[in-house]
């Protein structure tokens, strides 16, 4: 007669368990992945990027005019500018200082040398102003420098304008784009300065 096994006793014909530290370790367990948020900006720092943008537009058009020599053409072979003058022959162009030149105005160069110191002043504070519109530190702006820059670069551009724009040097010279760009930097540094910066730096 057979008899059945006991399941309460081990089976002498099955190999034995492995032991513990042998047994396979459980797949591991994460977290659930977080849906990824994107950083929104406030309104403060939506206003102070867009402020920088439209001051470093400006700062580029000041810097072009204050280096370029077509504030005043004379037909198509010369122009004047702040730097002074340059005239050209075909593809060869000689260039001048204003102190290179004889019997000039003194007004001329003095007010070319105003325009051109205070707008690379400006052009400075303005870059400084823009980097600190983006990084948010309005309260480091300097916002008098600023403005008092800006407003000696309007005179000195200003009064090389109307100095070139009567007497005898006024004769055959018509005025360029460089005068344009640089009148209009200015223009949109001084509003952009007036009404977005400055409504900034106050909440400082």
């Amino acid at each position: 007669m057979y008899n059945s096994p006991d399941p309460r006793q081990p089976n002498p014909h099955q190999p034995p368990a492995p032991p513990a530290y042998f047994q396979p370790n459980p797949a591991p367990s994460y977290p659930p992945a977080s849906a990824v948020v994107q950083p929104t900006r406030t309104p403060a720092e939506a206003r102070a990027r867009a402020a920088a943008i439209a001051l470093f537009a400006a700062t580029g058009m000041i810097l072009l005019a204050a280096l370029t020599k077509s504030w005043f053409t004379a037909g198509s072979s010369g122009g004047v500018g702040l730097l002074g003058l340059e005239k050209c022959r075909g593809a060869i162009c000689e260039s001048a200082t204003w102190f290179d030149i004889k019997r000039i105005p003194s007004q001329i160069p003095i007010f070319a040398t105003v325009a051109v110191i205070a707008a690379l002043g400006a052009v400075a504070f303005l870059i400084h102003t823009g980097v600190m519109l983006m990084q948010g530190r309005t309260e480091s702006i300097k916002l008098k420098w600023v403005s008092q820059l800006l407003g000696l670069t309007s005179f000195g551009m200003v009064a090389f304008v109307f100095s070139l724009s009567i007497g005898d040097w006024s004769r055959g010279l018509s005025v360029g784009w460089s005068t344009f760009v640089g009148i209009g930097g200015l223009i949109a540094a001084s509003v952009v300065t007036a009404t977005m910066v400055r409504p900034l730096t106050a909440k400082s």
